[in-house]
């Protein structure tokens, strides 16, 4: 397990791995063959997995320059989602947005002496509040995607519930310097991928694994440096 904490922060900490990581992503929106159909949806997605994949690999590294690319990336992702009825996807990214302000001031007050954010430890309380949280957001979620009409599969429906109390929890866990938060994001993750492809958008599958890897990387980036600030 120590080797591979090691060979995630080796990978993410390469300079390459920006660049492959967008490589990958426009592979995924050079396969929907833009240049014989040019599919808006796909279109809009591609922006903001560029956006987004730029947003989350600044913010595994502890920079907040990732808030700043990341309100650029939830306005192309919720539009994209809109676009594929992923309501419960598609709905957290106004509170993304919001949020990523209110992370840029946090985390400026919050920076160690190589401009990294200091990293926060989650109490039980704390949990057991994150838990009681989610499960209201998911209740919201079927809440709302009923109220507005949208037509989902039972799937897709309980998929997106559940992507919208993740991402909620786990976004105001970020911003609030909780190393827990990269947990939840994991799990999103593995959601979303399979959300995306029952819902054909290749793009957004191909972004989230890339960003199951780096909430993977952030889990050991941000351990490592919990561990650093308590010795």
């Amino acid at each position: 397990m120590n080797n591979l904490s090691h060979l995630a922060i080796f990978i993410g900490r390469n300079k390459f791995y920006p660049l492959f990581c967008v490589f990958c992503v426009t592979l995924a929106f050079l396969y929907t063959d833009p240049f014989t159909h040019l599919n808006l949806r796909y279109f809009v997605s591609y922006v903001g997995a560029f956006c987004g994949l730029l947003c989350v690999i600044l913010l595994a590294k502890r920079k907040n320059m990732g808030n700043l690319i990341g309100m650029l990336a939830v306005v192309a992702e919720c539009y994209a989602n809109y676009l594929g009825n992923n309501i419960g996807a598609g709905l957290p990214t106004f509170y993304y947005f919001g949020s990523h302000i209110v992370g840029l001031i946090t985390w400026e007050k919050n920076q160690d002496t190589h401009k990294n954010v200091k990293v926060r430890s989650l109490s039980e309380n704390a949990f057991l509040y994150t838990l009681i949280f989610l499960i209201a957001a998911v209740f919201f979620n079927v809440y709302l995607t009923n109220a507005m009409g949208v037509e989902n599969t039972v799937y897709q429906l309980i998929t997106n519930c559940f992507i919208f109390g993740l991402g909620v929890v786990a976004q105001l866990l970020l911003m609030m310097r909780y190393s827990f938060n990269w947990y939840l994001w994991v799990i999103l993750n593995v959601l979303v991928i399979g959300l995306n492809i029952y819902t054909n958008n290749i793009v957004i599958a191909t972004q989230y694994l890339i960003y199951l890897f780096n909430a993977i990387y952030g889990i050991c980036e941000w351990k490592q440096s919990e561990s650093k600030q308590t010795t």
